[in-house]
């Protein structure tokens, strides 16, 4: 099974250190590797959204057309046995969360949300905007907003969605996407 970083370039490769953090320490946690850079593999070719394999090595890169996706309607659903500290291939479990009729789902472990199956969350209050502190997987958008001190962490419990005003999905390639609060059914 390998590893995954999906990767957007515009001009250049956006959020390159986030990226080649995750995926070392990926590396370094199963295979004991010494760190590489992913601008020496990765061609830049602006306006794709890049998808990089990699085990010890890299396995493949795959250059996509970005495509704009909507997201009108989000359900939220329990998995309390859900694992995805790691990026990888094997996405099994999150798409068997996958509600039709929904364009996303919110995933809760434990009564705390987490994220989506594709991307991290974040929701405002009125005064700052918020991202679970219980994630399944550390995003690389989450990553730059938390250091850029645009988000904060908090956890957040499953009753206490309808306390926010906003709510957003973020990730690589979608950036930072704010969703109508009301489109979040239970």
């Amino acid at each position: 099974m390998g590893y995954i970083e999906t990767i957007l370039i515009t001009d250049k490769i956006e959020n390159l250190k986030y990226h080649n953090d995750r995926m070392n320490k990926t590396r370094k946690v199963f295979y004991n590797a010494s760190a590489i850079n992913l601008v020496d593999y990765i061609e830049i070719i602006p306006n794709k959204r890049v998808r990089v394999v990699y085990e010890k090595e890299i396995k493949k890169i795959e250059y996509f057309e970005l495509t704009k996706r909507k997201f009108n309607s989000l359900k939220v659903v329990e998995c309390d046995d859900i694992e995805y500290d790691y990026k990888s291939e094997d996405r099994e479990k999150l798409n068997s969360l996958k509600v039709e009729g929904f364009d996303e789902v919110i995933i809760v472990k434990n009564n705390l949300v987490t994220d989506t199956t594709i991307s991290n969350l974040a929701f405002f209050d009125g005064n700052e905007w918020v991202t679970p502190k219980t994630p399944l997987l550390k995003g690389t958008k989450r990553e730059e907003l938390l250091q850029k001190g645009f988000l904060k962490e908090k956890e957040i419990k499953i009753e206490e969605i309808k306390n926010y005003q906003k709510v957003a999905m973020m990730n690589a390639i979608i950036g930072f996407y704010e969703i109508d609060i009301n489109s979040i059914v239970f």
